[in-house]
């Protein structure tokens, strides 16, 4: 979902219980995709084949004759088992959609995720050293934000809105995009803008720390 608020009427994003300060405005906002969050973060397809192997090598290993009462209950098991983690697989990606909105102002990028405790990471442009769009077949993707050196976001206080592999210098992910390229266009042009107008704010991560931002500043506990 994209919105820009109208200059002089405060803006807020959603689950925020405070506007947006004066003076920024409010250019994008919206839920990843949990279908997109399924297939691309917990890779569901992935893990129903590896089941459907499990499945056949116990059909064929198993000393149950094929189509007795015996053989049947244990398939009929195993079968059961590989269903409820696939279950918990759709379940988990929806909890995560249904606990992230993200959203993009004329100065930062925030995440409201949490599935236990809610929270509100900022990441202002001052800080943001790069971003980089990733698209898959089906339309969706996910834009990769790289901070500034010296700047860093807990992994654990991420997860899964990270870089899978970037433990030691988490990269924040807004994942499960549905058009990727226009909210990428967006943020590119935000910041572009930002760094014009703050060319001496977004240099390094000493001028960052000048300008009183930080990567890590959590808004207090927001509502549900």
């Amino acid at each position: 979902m994209s919105q820009a608020n109208e200059v002089g009427t405060p803006a807020y994003i959603r689950g925020v219980p405070h506007p947006l300060p004066a003076g920024e405005r409010l250019l994008w906002e919206g839920a990843p995709s949990a279908r997109a969050v399924a297939t691309h973060v917990f890779h569901w397809r992935l893990m129903a084949l590896y089941f459907a192997v499990i499945l056949g090598w116990w059909a064929v290993s198993t000393t149950a004759a094929f189509g007795s009462r015996e053989f049947a209950v244990g398939f009929a098991i195993a079968a059961g088992l590989c269903s409820i983690v696939m279950v918990l697989v759709f379940v988990l990606a929806h909890l995560v959609c249904s606990t992230t909105w993200y959203a993009i102002t004329d100065k930062r990028v925030v995440m409201r995720i949490g599935m236990v405790f809610t929270m509100s990471i900022n990441i202002p442009f001052a800080i943001l050293s790069s971003v980089d769009i990733g698209s898959f077949k089906d339309g969706t993707g996910q834009l990769l934000l790289t901070l500034v050196p010296g700047q860093r976001i807990a992994y654990i206080a991420l997860w899964p809105h990270c870089r899978v592999f970037s433990i030691n210098h988490p990269q924040p992910v807004l994942r499960g995009l549905v058009t990727p390229g226009p909210v990428a266009e967006i943020l590119a042009s935000a910041v572009n803008q930002y760094a014009t107008v703050n060319a001496e704010n977004v240099t390094s991560a000493p001028a960052a720390r000048e300008a009183g931002v930080d990567a890590l500043m959590l808004i207090q506990p927001v509502r549900t």
